[in-house]
């Protein structure tokens, strides 16, 4: 049973037309951590939707919820009190799971409130944008959020062209070996960007990630390095493969695809997924192995070990696409992740013990929006002094 069996037995219980067998079928389903998984990564995209539709689907379920508790409170029959407490454990565990307030259904857990309200009601932390800085192959620097669209530099035969906010082109038509020069583009914490190659081929680039490429691809193959992350749509060109070599010690080698790498020095291992193509991934230590969409090569930075899995492309290339994307995600590889967007400190009170957590965020929430929502979803707590985020018990 999948997440669309879940979200089909949630929309017949919302309309009104699920039958007891299919209600007892939804709270074994959600019953299962499969399942609270699924259910609680669909529903957060409630979160995405305009504020509008956001409060209307609010007003839905608090309405749902008073049915519920009239129904198990004052139960005419035995049958009927067994169903209700059914459904109104499955509406409480929906609830986590989107990070709608519970108490705002229910009963209110005043420590609950207050502790949140305190989060909210500090100075917001704005989550990242489109910054980087470009370094050309004299040694000087471009910072690309402020200057305006335009030619920036010749560099080489190349025209490097800003042309959007958060987009920077190389446009190569003269591809003179001796007009080759290396240029790099860095993102801070707090920063993403994307760029044009100059063999067309794009790369976004997520917040501490930096970017080394020529600006002509005058050789036999077509090499950037690549550190922190970023996501790659390569331009297809079979006499000359496109290589990246990341900061954690592995090439990978394509001729035409789409790709994330996730190499940041920081975690304990590197990903590489594919969303479309084959690419070969190729350690130091001479281990390879082939990657086919849908799945990822993983690379252990302590044990150097190289594996192949399926992947959850979607969560992998959520950044992309601006979001947070998690799947029984660690507490502490949450938040690295918010570390890097809102250019904060992550600092911990607990006793080490990780927690998992599911779920989907929009990356333009404030930082206090995204803590009440795992403050919601798990048994985690929040205090923001200045930009330290300190994680406690």
């Amino acid at each position: 049973m999948g997440t669309e069996r879940i979200y089909l037995l949630l929309k017949r219980y919302r309309d009104n037309l699920a039958s007891d067998e299919e209600v007892r079928e939804l709270f074994h389903l959600l019953q299962s951590s499969a399942g609270r998984a699924a259910l609680k990564e669909l529903m957060a995209e409630d979160w995405l939707k305009e504020d509008d539709e956001r409060i209307e689907a609010d007003a839905d379920w608090a309405r749902m919820w008073t049915e519920i508790r009239t129904a198990t409170e004052k139960p005419k029959r035995a049958k009927l009190f067994v169903i209700g407490r059914m459904r109104a454990a499955a509406i409480l565990i929906f609830c986590l799971g989107t990070g709608v307030a519970y108490w705002l259904l229910s009963g209110r857990d005043h420590a609950g409130e207050r502790r949140v309200a305190t989060v909210q009601s500090l100075a917001p932390i704005v989550p990242g944008g489109n910054k980087a800085v470009l370094t050309l192959g004299d040694g000087s620097t471009i910072s690309l959020d402020s200057v305006k669209d335009g030619i920036l530099a010749q560099q080489g035969s190349s025209k490097v062209v800003k042309v959007d906010a958060g987009v920077l082109a190389y446009d190569a038509r003269n591809k003179k070996e001796d007009g080759v020069m290396f240029n790099t583009i860095a993102t801070p914490y707090g920063g993403q960007y994307q760029v044009v190659l100059p063999d067309g081929s794009k790369v976004w680039l997520n917040a501490a990630s930096s970017l080394r490429f020529p600006t002509v691809f005058a050789g036999a193959e077509r090499r950037v390095e690549l550190t922190g992350e970023g996501y790659f749509e390569i331009a297809r060109d079979a006499a000359k493969p496109f290589v990246v070599h990341a900061g954690s010690g592995e090439d990978v080698q394509v001729l035409g695809t789409s790709f994330n790498i996730m190499a940041y020095a920081n975690e304990g291992e590197s990903r590489t997924t594919l969303v479309s193509g084959k690419v070969r991934v190729t350690t130091e230590g001479g281990a390879a192995a082939e990657v086919e969409p849908g799945t990822q090569a993983v690379l252990d930075h302590e044990k150097h070990g190289l594996t192949v899995s399926e992947a959850n492309v979607d969560q992998a290339i959520a950044w992309k696409n601006g979001l947070f994307r998690f799947h029984e995600t660690g507490i502490r590889e949450l938040m690295r992740q918010v570390e890097r967007w809102y250019n904060v400190e992550v600092v911990y009170q607990t006793d080490g013990t990780d927690q998992d957590f599911s779920g989907i965020v929009s990356r333009s929430k404030s930082i206090g929006e995204l803590l009440h929502t795992l403050e919601m979803t798990n048994s985690v707590h929040f205090r923001i002094e200045g930009r330290k985020i300190i994680v406690l018990p």
